[in-house]
């Protein structure tokens, strides 16, 4: 079992092969469910007319509810509690994240603890009683700052900027696929970027164009690697060694948790060096944090992706993955010694 690093649940973190044996089912209507429901979301909720409450046109059999009417029942929460009107409509509430995101064709039938809500207005006491009252909500997280402002660090001259988990757990997962397979890369929402699942990722279009030119062969550096998701697709390509690397704490911890998730399939024993809780949220010299050993030689990385450079002897590849709008030739003027090739994405 792994530990929810959040909640410290054992029920959190569910193995990579064990999500995709059932992600097909997970989201899916099951034959005694209803009809999908016809709402409007940009109907006020005061034209919805209905009661609703945990067991509103919930199914017996399954015991899901399709998304809509979880979203409903949130919302009369906010309303009773005094935060939205009764004009207000479901589009208003927030953006729900599913608990295992990948594109899905149909709206999600959900059971409980399979949505993760982003809202602009609520406080703890009202995101308390979501959780407690819809059984689909495991989390709820108040966004700051500006919508298009990204969560993490631009630089480590910054103030990491994250959102505020107010009820229960965030952490959740994308599946990441690839011409080399598909990855399950857990999270915890509220302090790492938010990247909606899809098909044709324009980041794993860079890397499958890298391995078809035989640049994914040697040492790849993932040096700014968030959740981890280019360098373990790496590794699953055939990379010899990856370096993974992150300069904000919450990142390097993610990512020791995904290599934990998909030991299985990427082939990896893991084994910690520094315990990442007595760290500093933002690095502020190279440590190695961990090692994995297996498929390929793996190393995790806490710090700043210039000084990273200068302590390392020689890479093949250099992935860099800023935020939009961070300027990356200093990154790129660092890396040119060490790397023999620097890809900025």
């Amino acid at each position: 079992m792994i530990t929810c690093p959040r909640c410290a649940s054992e029920n959190c973190v569910i193995p990579a092969e064990k999500v995709f044996e059932s992600i097909s089912s997970m989201y899916a209507a099951c034959p005694s469910c209803m009809p999908d429901p016809i709402i409007d979301k940009q109907t006020p909720f005061r034209k919805l007319a209905t009661v609703l409450d945990d067991s509103t046109m919930r199914c017996k059999n399954c015991g899901k509810r399709h998304l809509d009417i979880v979203i409903a029942h949130v919302l009369d929460i906010l309303i009773r509690e005094g935060l939205r009107s009764n004009e207000a409509t479901l589009f208003d509430v927030g953006t729900p994240m599913i608990v295992i995101g990948y594109p899905i064709p149909f709206p999600p039938r959900l059971g409980r603890n399979m949505l993760i809500l982003i809202m602009d207005v609520i406080d703890k006491k009202t995101a308390e009683m979501i959780v407690n009252e819809v059984s689909e909500v495991k989390g709820v997280i108040k966004r700051t700052g500006r919508s298009e402002q990204p969560i993490g660090i631009l630089t480590t001259d910054s103030t990491p900027h994250i959102y505020d988990l107010l009820a229960g757990c965030d952490l959740r997962a994308d599946i990441v696929s690839s011409v080399f397979g598909e990855l399950c890369i857990y999270k915890t929402q509220s302090d790492t970027h938010i990247e909606f699942s899809r098909a044709g990722s324009e980041k794993i279009q860079v890397l499958e164009s890298l391995y078809y030119h035989r640049k994914l062969e040697g040492t790849v550096v993932d040096a700014c690697c968030g959740a981890g998701t280019l360098g373990l697709v790496s590794v699953l390509a055939g990379a010899r060694e990856v370096i993974l690397n992150d300069a904000f704490l919450p990142s390097v911890t993610n990512t020791i948790l995904n290599i934990r998730a998909n030991a299985s399939i990427l082939d990896l024993e893991l084994e910690i060096h520094t315990d990442p809780s007595r760290l500093r949220i933002v690095a502020d010299a190279p440590r190695l944090i961990a090692t994995a050993h297996g498929s390929s030689d793996v190393s995790i990385y806490h710090s700043d992706l210039v000084d990273l450079a200068s302590i390392l002897e020689r890479s093949d590849l250099c992935l860099i993955d800023a935020f939009t709008g961070v300027s990356t030739g200093g990154f790129v003027q660092a890396w040119k010694d060490t790397a023999a090739m620097v890809v900025t994405i």
